[in-house]
């Protein structure tokens, strides 16, 4: 259906029916005359509804789909299509999930506002100054830069004036869609109408995510273009770093890995040699136990393996598992911590001894890091 609708031949649409071009020999010649002589002669009924081929500028068509039946079983006669249909209906609509996360109570909103100021500074001070709502997103628009088409739909995602008479149409059950004209037509032209009616179609089952976007818009009413299209770019991308401290989204909606870079650092083994140890991104996970891992492929004496995505090991701490932005804080941390300042040279409390013992035990080796 969808290579129909995306062709370049004519049809017709008659009664709520589409009439595709019939191929003509004698053999069809004499059946449309069968059908034309029974059709005719039928009592009592429409003779235009009732045809099962019709005749238009010399070309014969022939009867096929219902386009109300198309509609209401689309989603199961192409599955691909509906679903490609239905995400370009929702994003136009901000429906899409990673946009409500930016509510009140979102995750992605609390680690923007709450976490990520922890750990930047506001000037070139010793001291962490306190960042309003509004300097955290200045200060995001100076860092990054935002695609133009971000605050082409902010202004869009304030107008919400279309969204609440959709919502009023939906509840007193008055949305629709005139039907499409009869007669010869494009598959194109016909394409635009089925669109359209999808989107009715589309948005009537997805009536409680749209007075949740509604309800959505309604917090930020206050809240400029320029911001909000910061907002929707975050939310879209689901990243963001500034000053080495960021996050990606790892889970639909609303699921981070927050992570903060620990710069070079320097350890020191059993004989007081110095060992350099590269940046790294010690990470917290959203989703699950809040404990801190080493996002590259690291080795350290706190690490098992020489991989990415290892836990680090730190004795007597017990990751809590509520998100919270104190605990994401705490979390990376402690997991910062354990890296820079946990191992003891002299009871070499890790995994790994920096130096060699002079009892042979298979281990990680960290002679090149040596400075």
């Amino acid at each position: 259906m969808k290579a129909l609708l995306e062709s370049n031949i004519d049809l017709v649409v008659e009664s709520g029916f589409i009439y595709l071009p019939l191929l003509f020999d004698p053999s069809i010649k004499r059946e449309i005359q069968t059908l034309h002589r029974s059709e005719g002669f039928q009592e009592g009924s429409n003779p235009q509804e009732s045809k099962t081929i019709i005749e238009d500028q010399g070309k014969y068509f022939v009867k096929t789909l219902s386009l109300q039946s198309l509609l209401s079983n689309y989603e199961t006669i192409n599955k691909d299509s509906y679903e490609q249909l239905k995400t370009a209906c929702i994003r136009k609509y901000h429906l899409n999930p990673e946009t409500d996360s930016i509510t009140i109570d979102g995750k992605l909103r609390k680690i923007l506002f709450q976490v990520m100021p922890y750990f930047i500074r506001k000037d070139r001070g010793l001291e962490r100054g306190r960042f309003s709502e509004e300097e955290i997103l200045n200060l995001v628009g100076e860092k990054i830069d935002v695609p133009k088409r971000y605050f082409e739909e902010a202004r869009a995602f304030l107008d919400m004036d279309h969204l609440r008479e959709m919502l009023a149409a939906i509840e007193n059950k008055t949305v629709s869609i005139e039907p499409p004209r009869n007669g010869l037509q494009s598959a194109h032209e016909l394409r635009e109408w089925f669109i359209q009616a999808l989107d009715v179609k589309i948005l009537e089952r997805e009536y409680d995510r749209l007075r949740q976007a509604l309800k959505v818009r309604e917090q930020f009413r206050h809240t400029s273009e320029k911001h909000i299209g910061i907002l929707l770019y975050i939310a879209d991308t689901g990243m963001l770093e500034i000053d080495n401290f960021g996050f990606n989204r790892i889970r639909p909606p609303d699921e981070y890995l927050v992570y903060k870079h620990t710069g070079e650092y320097i350890l020191k083994d059993y004989y007081a040699r110095s060992y350099l140890f590269s940046d790294c991104r010690v990470a917290v996970s959203t989703y699950g136990s809040l404990r801190p891992v080493v996002m590259e492929m690291y080795k350290h004496p706190f690490l098992l393996w020489h991989r990415s995505g290892q836990e680090i090991c730190m004795r007597d701490y017990y990751p809590p598992t509520e998100f919270t932005p104190e605990n994401i804080i705490n979390a990376l941390e402690e997991g910062i911590n354990a890296l820079l300042y946990g191992y003891d040279s002299r009871k070499r409390n890790g995994y790994h001894s920096l130096d060699k013992t002079t009892y042979y035990v298979e281990t990680i080796e960290f002679q090149e890091y040596i400075v």
